[in-house]
């Protein structure tokens, strides 16, 4: 190949640091995720020395204890918040998303050159958008994706990569995502030869993985919280309800799992049998429920590097120095922390998106212990900033027997029975959308008196 003159083999370097690095210019924008109240305060209640069991601190009809698997996000953002105000809400999402850029790109660097690292990258970033907002489930993906390029690569040369369990515990610390991280370790481990050198450390490795987090603060009783997570998401929750291939992101996700088989096609040799279960995986991943859709980008991504650089070699022969690249991407990363400061200030001067802020004042009127009956989107915000109030219905949907969480919904909608759900919890109070048919509901039927309203909420109280 011909010399690639030292302008052309720089741009490797500058382009991706330059998009890192101006990044929070396209991304900073006022909150617009109703999760992010409800985890500031978990956060602020374990910094207090709060602990969650039975009976629930926060909400009387919760049946069962909630496990604040995200509690390390919770407790550093709850603090910075405090310290900083909303503002740093808003400049960990901006980090947070350039952070999982560039951990992606790098992961990829090892295995392709720059230019197919960039356009996987960018696929996985697209696939996720929808998913990138102000949760920790940010870091997890942040955190997961090098423990799936890590898994992955163990896969491919038998080495163990003892940097997983670290790697696990943290992910551990930071979201229920841990969970899929063990399962792509799972598949690694079981579908490479049993024979190889290596494998029985591969093995050692996914077992003190597993070990690592279950020596989290919470115990080994992270262990269950997926299920019971999940046993009320997939009836109640959007975000956990089959995946549609008609929205842009899920995609974006089967198009690389497209990319990934046309490639396989053109190759000399058949797969292996892990990259084989995991591209299943994948479609499983992509087509189950929406939010684990991201999942599916992340482990998709180094095989799809992997399997280009086979077709089409290297296409930089003589790319820059790794060591020199992450350094580039490590400034360019700290550039975008402070570029998002002054950013992030001016966008938490903005109203958040569907947060009734001039409610605060009534609500904070109103009697310590009063049961309030509230938009579940609106709750986190509702326990954050009126912690003295008790919401019979909160995001912490897990917290809620199934035929609970069935009858808010259909008291909201003021279904046939929806006195019956009133009778039953004794709300003294509701903060309600203004077209909520239980608004209209409870002031025709019931006599309660409109407290106040703010951006299409309004806030009733019972007579």
């Amino acid at each position: 190949m011909p010399r690639r003159t030292p302008l052309l083999r720089g741009w490797a370097i500058l382009l991706p640091a330059v998009a890192v690095a101006l990044a929070p210019l396209a991304l900073t924008r006022p909150v617009g995720d109703p999760s992010p109240w409800l985890h500031l305060r978990v956060g602020q209640f374990l910094r207090e020395g709060g602990r969650f069991g039975l009976p629930d601190p926060w909400a009387p009809f919760a049946t069962h204890a909630y496990v604040p698997t995200q509690w390390l996000p919770s407790i550093v953002v709850s603090d910075l918040t405090d310290r900083f105000g909303l503002g740093a809400v808003v400049w960990t999402r901006d980090l947070g998303i350039v952070a999982l850029f560039v951990a992606v790109h790098l992961a990829l660097r090892a295995l392709a050159d720059v230019r197919i690292s960039l356009v996987v990258s960018s696929a996985v970033m697209l696939a996720a958008w929808p998913a990138l907002t102000e949760r920790p489930q940010l870091l997890g993906f942040v955190l997961l994706a090098p423990v799936v390029a890590l898994w992955q690569a163990s896969a491919r040369d038998g080495r163990a990569r003892w940097s997983l369990v670290p790697l696990s515990w943290l992910l551990a610390c930071t979201h229920g995502i841990w969970s899929l991280g063990l399962a792509v370790g799972a598949v690694c481990v079981v579908a490479t030869p049993w024979g190889r050198a290596g494998h029985r450390r591969m093995a050692g490795v996914w077992v003190a993985s597993l070990a690592a987090t279950a020596l989290t603060p919470l115990g080994p009783r992270i262990l269950a919280t997926p299920f019971a997570a999940g046993s009320n998401g997939r009836q109640f929750v959007e975000e956990w309800l089959p995946s549609s291939a008609r929205d842009p992101h899920v995609a974006v996700a089967l198009g690389l799992c497209a990319v990934l088989v046309a490639l396989w096609l053109f190759q000399p040799d058949r797969p292996p049998l892990w990259q084989v279960l995991l591209l299943l995986l994948s479609i499983v991943l992509t087509l189950s429920m929406q939010r684990t859709v991201p999942v599916a980008a992340l482990v998709l991504a180094p095989m799809v590097a992997a399997a280009g650089t086979l077709r089409w070699g290297s296409l930089d022969r003589e790319r820059p120095a790794p060591a020199t690249e992450r350094w580039a991407l490590l400034a360019a990363v700290v550039v975008a922390a402070l570029v998002a400061l002054p950013l992030s200030a001016s966008a938490a001067r903005q109203e958040p998106a569907y947060v009734p802020q001039a409610l605060q004042a009534p609500l904070d009127a109103l009697p310590a212990g009063t049961r309030v009956l509230a938009e579940g989107d609106v709750t986190g915000w509702l326990l954050y900033t009126a912690p003295q109030l008790r919401p019979v219905f909160d995001l912490r949907i897990e917290s809620y027997a199934p035929d609970h969480v069935r009858d808010y919904i259909d008291a909201r909608a003021a279904e046939p029975g929806w006195q019956s759900f009133i009778a039953k919890t004794a709300p003294r109070a509701a903060l309600l959308l203004e077209s909520a048919p239980l608004a209209g509901a409870l002031q025709d039927e019931s006599h309660w008196t409109v407290q106040a309203r703010d951006r299409g909420f309004v806030l009733l109280v019972a007579p």
